[in-house]
């Protein structure tokens, strides 16, 4: 029977070498050395991408030892082991090199041989084995394996049971009460060790405790260590620390620097055009070169109520009002529209849209993921309010940067006594730092891998929203296509490492704050400064639920003393035995109570806040971690930046802070050098999204990615000319937003020209006004807000939801509508319902594009949903109240409110018919007696069904 097995390259590459090294079995000539007999076989093959120049994968081929050290896989060579040596196996399978000329039989021979008979480099002894792994990573390995991740939380930074330290060699050779805890030499007279064999320390108490959160030391960490001490605990040297950023950077070549992205935004000249009459802006002299060079030009201005529609949902995420649309088209004075952009930039409405946005690529939630449970976070929508003031402010872009990036160091924050405003936000804003999933108040996922594994996620965060660049592929190896090494990865985690520690962890649900400041001294001037304009609020939220609260309490009392009295003469009782005696008076209690219970969890607490802080002192060593292990430390990396990012820029350089607080300055450092005004791409990634929001698309349309595998600009010019407009323009986004929407290329329409050509069959040259839904906000609130409903209070706590039998989520409302759909409580797990089905993302970990889909639920959800019927009779009341009697007036105003424009003959014809005709079919099935009743139900009934129909049309979710 004929077999379909073929044997791998691998595998023949294999048998042959086994088979020459077996023919060669009676070699008796002296083994190889590496200088003499290996070094001249890589020079000639492996020293372009493994030496001094570039240094793939973090291997270098040049020494012996850095043979043994190996690179992001591990060491690349077993002394004594060929087969099991990662550098043999590539060479045998043809992997390496992956260019040019393999290496000959013969040379792969060699290669073995040396491998089989030690790895000896010239001069060495051998008959002393060389060992497969380089003593000076020992201590990385046992520090973090042993006493890292099990030991520090209770002997480490902040406590030191018994006096001692375990955070480092140094400190365990000194150790604490009962003498050194460690002698190099002998693992029996060590401490530290008598105590794990003895499976006396981590305490058992405290494994899955609320305070440690620790596990049992491994079996074969605790061989280790053993191991270590016998070979007397040596010591790493310093040479070991993997510093980057020098001129000859070996992991980066100059020819990767030169990637478009990775170079400094040139301001280009404003190019001339044939249509100049059409230029408003010069976005549209950038966008009529390329559309001129196919022969094409912007479509007519669209109509004055459409471009009205579209500015108004684009700046504030709302329609506009009768009485706004009447104001505008009564203006005929020339600078009607930009006044217009004017208002709606200046209006509070502009933050809560624009808010939603960043917030969605900052990854916020009030909920913290990761599990079902999905624990509420109390006092993170204080960062939402701050997203939505600055906004608001036209904070400076660079500040809003900054300020997110590094609050914490900008002042003193342990010793100043009373904080501005300016320093209050400063605080607030690390609530983006502190955005990710992050189950860790679990005590079962409070380990050290659930640990980095939120370090993972906040830091893709950070880079794909202010940098735009896909860092986490280089977690477990350099990045496949980006010039972006392993050690970059972990340089970049090592600046966030003194607020985010896996070995000294602050748990999400403590108070976050550094442990040992006294915090009611710290944060009560902080927030309850009367001039504080979030003292206000807090008292204006506080209020109200605290005379609650005493209404409630007064009730419990009054119904105490009323059963009281109804005790025979002589007898007491009170609490459980009164609720015995009396079952009414036991449920009037537990309801009660659970009021007052439910008010008391919703008052505010002026003294936490959901941020993060530099912990002070020095932070855990960062080692990058082999295929992204944990368990598995290579080298050790100082803190840095990416870095194919240095044309053109001032070095990432950390000055620690010169005040009383203990900050390293790590973070402050990166904010600074993110907000270079020649940074390649902290502007180009802000201007593009906010293109994109607007257009539907970016410039680069993956916007979270402006690396290799990210598209290339469609306007390259446009783009640098928007990001130094930008700088230009004092980081203010506002200015964008305003050269965006005065633009000619904005206001045009959005209708497809029977003439025109199909050379741009997908509007990349926009050509047109791209045609799109409104997003799954703006069409929630518009419901609302054309029914009367919404509410615009802004800022403080987010509304709640709830969870029907069926997982439906919809939204509580308030004793006056409800609030905007950014005000409700963003929950990972239960998502609004509504919101979910227009596309609104989970945050996992954040979105920077949301996806546009058409599908069948969107429009079951407009047409059943109980929001939509219910605004659908609140749209009724408010046309029949302010609109007097007859169908067509009625029409009329149902269309001026929803479409900002008045109904064509046509509709207007067709609407009275539906009227007329519903009214009376629905007249004859009704039971009433009363005809006039009959008549006017019957007809309030159709209106409302007329206006559930023109809900659920497309004009109204979508923009023209």
């Amino acid at each position: 029977m004929k077999s379909n097995y073929r044997p791998s390259r691998f595998i023949l590459a294999l048998a042959a070498a086994v088979t020459a090294h077996a023919l060669a079995g009676n070699d008796t000539s002296a083994p190889p050395r590496f200088e003499d007999d290996v070094l001249p076989l890589f020079r000639q093959s492996c020293l372009r991408c493994h030496g001094k120049k570039s240094q793939k994968g973090g291997l270098d081929l040049r020494r012996r030892d850095e043979l043994l050290r190996g690179g992001e896989s591990g060491p690349a060579i077993a002394p004594g082991a060929a087969i099991e040596s990662l550098l043999y196996q590539k060479i045998v399978s043809g992997d390496m090199p992956p260019k040019g000329a393999k290496l000959s039989a013969e040379s792969i021979e060699t290669i073995k041989r040396w491998i089989d008979s030690g790895a000896f480099r010239r001069g060495e002894d051998t008959s002393t084995r060389v060992s497969s792994v380089v003593n000076d990573f020992d201590e990385h390995e046992i520090l973090t394996n042993v006493f890292r991740s099990h030991c520090i939380s209770c002997h480490g930074k902040w406590i030191r049971e018994a006096e001692l330290d375990l955070r480092t060699r140094e400190s365990i050779l000194i150790g604490g009460k009962s003498g050194p805890a460690l002698v190099p030499g002998s693992p029996e007279k060590s401490l530290v060790y008598q105590r794990l064999v003895a499976d006396e320390m981590p305490p058992k108490k405290s494994i899955f405790g609320d305070k440690n959160y620790v596990r049992r030391v491994r079996a074969n960490d605790i061989e280790q260590l053993a191991e270590w001490i016998k070979a007397g605990a040596p010591s790493t040297p310093l040479t070991s620390t993997w510093h980057a950023g020098e001129e000859d950077d070996p992991l980066v070549t100059t020819e990767e620097r030169t990637f478009w992205s990775f170079q400094p935004p040139e301001r280009p000249a404003i190019p001339k055009v044939k249509h100049n009459s059409l230029v408003r802006t010069p976005i549209d002299a950038f966008l009529l070169r390329k559309l001129e060079a196919v022969e094409r030009s912007f479509s007519p201005p669209t109509e004055r109520t459409t471009e009205l529609r579209r500015v108004y949902f684009a700046l504030t995420g709302l329609p506009p009002n009768p009485d706004v649309v009447e104001a505008y088209l009564s203006d005929t004075r020339s600078g009607a529209y930009n006044r217009l952009v004017d208002r709606l930039l200046s209006s509070p409405l502009y933050g809560e849209r624009w808010g939603k946005y960043w917030l969605d690529a900052a990854g916020y939630s009030d909920s913290h993921g990761k599990i079902d449970r999905d624990e509420y976070r109390p006092f993170a929508w204080r960062y939402r309010d701050y997203v939505i003031r600055s906004l608001n402010r036209d904070k400076p872009y660079d500040q809003f940067i900054v300020e997110q990036t590094a609050g914490d160091e900008l002042f003193d924050y342990a010793a100043v006594k009373k904080r501005t405003d300016a320093q209050r936000d400063a605080l607030v804003a690390t609530g983006f730092l502190r955005t990710a999933p992050d189950a860790t108040d679990e005590a079962g996922l409070n380990f050290v891998v659930d640990r980095m594994g939120v370090m993972a996620d906040q830091l893709n965060i950070y880079s794909s929203t202010i940098m735009g660049l896909t860092l986490e592929c280089a977690r477990c190896h350099s990045h496949k296509y980006d010039p972006i090494p392993q050690r970059d990865y972990y340089r970049f985690r090592a600046i966030f490492q003194a607020a985010y520690d896996p070995y000294d962890w602050r748990i999400p649900n403590q108070v976050l704050y550094p442990p040992r400041f006294p915090v009611k001294q710290l944060y009560q001037r902080y927030l309850d400064d009367s001039e504080s304009g979030e003292s206000v609020e807090l008292t204006r939220h506080n209020a109200p639920l605290r005379a609650r609260l005493s209404v409630l309490q007064n009730e419990l009392s009054s119904a105490t003393a009323t059963f009281q009295k109804k005790l025979p003469r002589g007898e007491s009782a009170e609490g459980k035995q009164l609720e015995e005696k009396f079952p009414e008076y036991k449920k009037a209690a537990e309801r009660l109570r659970n009021q007052i219970n439910t008010t008391r969890r919703t008052l505010l607490d002026p003294i936490k806040i959901h941020a993060l802080f530099d912990l002070g002192g020095e932070p855990s060593p960062t080692y990058v971690l082999r295929r992204g292990e944990p368990r598995s430390p290579g080298r050790r990396v100082v803190p840095g930046v990416p870095s194919a990012l240095r044309n053109g820029l001032v070095p990432y350089r950390v000055e620690k802070p010169r005040w009383s607080t203990n900050t390293t300055g790590r973070r402050l450092a990166l904010a600074r050098w993110l907000t270079q005004p020649r940074h390649p791409l902290t502007a180009r990634v802000i201007v593009n999204r906010i293109w994109q929001h607007h257009f539907g698309r970016g410039l680069v349309t993956t916007s979270g990615n402006f690396g290799e595998t990210g598209a290339r600009p469609t306007h390259p010019e446009l783009l640098d000319w928007l990001a130094t407009e930008l700088v230009r323009r004092g980081w203010s986004l506002k200015a964008i937003h305003r050269l965006i929407v005065t633009s000619s290329v904005y206001r045009q329409s959005s209708r497809i020209l029977s003439d025109a050509p199909s050379n741009d069959p997908h509007n990349v040259l926009l050509g047109r006004f791209p045609f799109r839904r409104l997003d799954a906000e703006a069409i929630r609130d518009s419901v609302l807000q054309v029914s009367g409903r919404l509410r615009l209070t802004p800022f403080g706590p987010p509304d709640p939801v709830q969870v029907s039998d069926e997982g439906e989520v919809t939204a509580h409302p308030g004793g006056n509508g409800y609030r905007r759909s950014i005000y409700l409580k963003q929950s990972r797990s239960s998502p609004v319902t509504f919101l979910e089905t227009f596309d609104a993302p989970r945050m996992l970990p954040n979105c920077l594009q949301r996806p546009g889909s058409t599908v069948s639920t969107q429009a079951l959800e407009l047409w059943n949903s109980e929001l939509v019927r219910s605004s659908s009779t609140g749209l009724a009341d408010r046309v029949q109240s302010s609109t007097p009697h007859g169908a067509h007036h009625q029409a009329e105003a149902a269309y001026r409110i929803l479409f900002a424009r008045s109904p064509s003959d046509e509709e207007r014809q067709l609407a009275v018919k539906f009227l007329r005709q519903v009214t009376a079919e629905w007249s004859a099935a009704l039971d009433a007696t009363d005809a006039v009743k009959r008549q006017q139900t019957a007809a309030r009934r159709a209106f409302e069904a007329f206006c559930h129909t023109l809900l659920n049309t497309p004009e109204f979710v979508y923009v023209d």
